[in-house]
C-alpha cells in the first residue's frame, strides 16, 4: 500500500527517519530485522518503515492509528515490512472488502453476473 504524502505531516520524513535509524538504530523493533539486509522469515530485502500504532493517549483517550497526524513517540514504531503489514493486515483485508463490495455494486446492476466471471486482483480464480 502506497503512501498518500497529504495525510502525513509536515516534516514526516525527518519523524520517520528520527524513528527507524535513530531510535531504532536501523533495526526492526519488534524481530530485530536490520534494514537492507535480508529478512530471517522472507529472505527479502528489509525496508524499514515507520508504523502509526494507535496508543492511547496519557489521559484516557483511544489512540487512532489512522491519524497519521499523531507523531507521539510511544504511537510510533519502526517495523520491517513484514511486522508492518501483520499488524495492519485486519486493515488491509477490510479495506480490500469493501472495494470488492463496491465493485459489484457498480457492475453487477448493469452486467448481471460479470463479477462471478472476471478474476479481480486479490481474489482467487
Amino acid at each position: 500500500m502506497s503512501m498518500n504524502p497529504k495525510l502525513y505531516p509536515a516534516g514526516w520524513a525527518r519523524i520517520s527517519e528520527r524513528i527507524r535509524f535513530g531510535r531504532a538504530r536501523g533495526r526492526c523493533e519488534w524481530c530485530g530485522a536490520a534494514h537492507g539486509r535480508q529478512h530471517p522469515q522472507t529472505d527479502s530485502m528489509v525496508v524499514l518503515t515507520t508504523a502509526h500504532l494507535g496508543t492511547p493517549f496519557p489521559d484516557g483517550r483511544p489512540g487512532d492509528k489512522t491519524d497519521k497526524h499523531d507523531v507521539r513517540a510511544e504511537n510510533l514504531a519502526a517495523l520491517c515490512q513484514w511486522c508492518h503489514l501483520n499488524y495492519d493486515r485486519a486493515d488491509h483485508i477490510a479495506a480490500a472488502t469493501i472495494a470488492r463490495e463496491g465493485r459489484r455494486l457498480l457492475i453487477e446492476p448493469m452486467f448481471p453476473g460479470l463479477v462471478a466471471l472476471v478474476p479481480m486482483k486479490g481474489r482467487a480464480s
